[in-house]
């Protein structure tokens, strides 16, 4: 493998399995050893500025039994992608909460920083008003070019991620479980449909089986990634009511379904717009509100107008720092002195016209002319 981060990727997948050091300690110990190679390969005496004896027992023990390299050819042999906090392909809006994972296993693709998201959640046992409203809002939030989020739990969750699926959206489930496990069972054709149309993501690893302690912190993640958060039915003790408070601290907006007084699944809804949330109508209205929809147009104008100013010049410019093994994005936007967002979109055109494909995240190469099969 080719460039720094694919060079410090075993390493950081290392570190994201190191046993009761939380995100924000990783986080740190690779920010001062630069590389997580560097936190791998540090003496026990520099690491004791940082970790408690146990925890630096735990390390030691973690770094004398762990084959770093076989690990991670383990990892890819069973197909699936991992990013680390290390990364720049590593989703913006994530990066930025308290509390990020500081590894992230997914299949399919990792949502966009330019793309408006939505997550939309609520109640496991919905009434047929939520379903059609969940149905309905995730169908029109797909066809405004809005991806979704959410956590593919029975109820309103999977049905609004169907309904953008079908709409020919993309979709995206942050799993309480290893990114391997389709859970709950029942959803295996959306799970499928997502590694083409999203991606399927988790913090935690390969294997790991669904547990209850496991769902509350992946809430987190679904906000995390998330612009705006609806909230279609949700009982006044209902664990969607965690996502929102999680949402609301990470400063991002909440949407409500209003309901009546009466109805048990509207309590924990009409509860949150008394303390102020916000009251979700219609999807345009929303849209228009938290100004998802103007910065979407401008994302769209802002790449129309690299592609008319640049033409085949940036094209050229960008391919002729293309070859046929693997470079990541940094050492593109190295070689080719272009921006970052500049060459995600050229990347994007010339994978879709075949002429470039990715390997892995944030590692592109040229693709052959040829699809020779034995």
């Amino acid at each position: 493998m080719n460039g720094e981060s694919s060079w410090d990727e075993p390493y950081a997948y290392w570190l994201a399995n190191v046993p009761g050091i939380g995100n924000r300690m990783k986080r740190k110990l690779s920010a001062y050893g630069k590389s997580a190679r560097e936190v791998y390969e540090m003496p026990e005496k520099e690491l004791m500025q940082f970790l408690s004896a146990p925890k630096l027992e735990k390390m030691v023990r973690e770094r004398r039994r762990w084959d770093v390299e076989g690990e991670y050819r383990k990892l890819q042999e069973e197909g699936v992608n991992f990013v680390s906090l290390l990364e720049t392909s590593y989703p913006e809006k994530l990066a930025a909460i308290e509390d990020a994972p500081f590894g992230l296993y997914f299949y399919g693709r990792l949502p966009s920083k330019s793309v408006p998201s939505v997550a939309i959640i609520g109640a496991r046992e919905c009434s047929e008003y939520g379903r059609y409203m969940a149905g309905l809002w995730g169908s029109q939030l797909a066809q405004e070019g809005v991806a979704l989020i959410s956590g593919m739990a029975r109820g309103i969750d999977s049905i609004g991620q169907r309904a953008a699926l079908e709409a020919g959206g993309n979709s995206y489930a942050v799993l309480g479980c290893g990114t391997d496990i389709c859970y709950p069972a029942e959803n295996r054709k959306i799970y499928e449909r997502m590694k083409t149309q999203g991606g399927i993501l988790s913090e935690y690893s390969p294997g790991t089986g669904p547990k209850p302690q496991l769902f509350p912190p992946r809430n987190r993640i679904i906000s995390g990634l998330s612009d705006v958060v609806v909230i279609i039915e949700a009982r006044e003790k209902s664990g969607t009511l965690i996502t929102a408070d999680m949402a609301l601290e990470q400063g991002k907006e909440v949407y409500v379904l209003p309901g009546r007084a009466t109805d048990r699944l509207s309590e924990g809804c009409n509860r949150l717009i008394k303390q102020g949330a916000g009251l979700m109508l219609s999807v345009s209205e929303m849209l228009e509100e938290t100004g998802l929809r103007e910065k979407k147009r401008r994302w769209e104008e802002e790449l129309s107008g690299t592609e008319a100013d640049e033409g085949e010049k940036g094209h050229t410019k960008l391919e002729k720092c293309l070859d046929f093994y693997p470079k990541s994005i940094e050492q593109l936007q190295e070689e080719s002195g272009m921006e970052y967002r500049e060459i995600i979109c050229r990347l994007m055109n010339l994978c879709m016209d075949g002429e470039v494909k990715q390997v892995s995240a944030g590692f592109y190469q040229k693709a052959g002319k040829y699809d020779i099969r034995i």
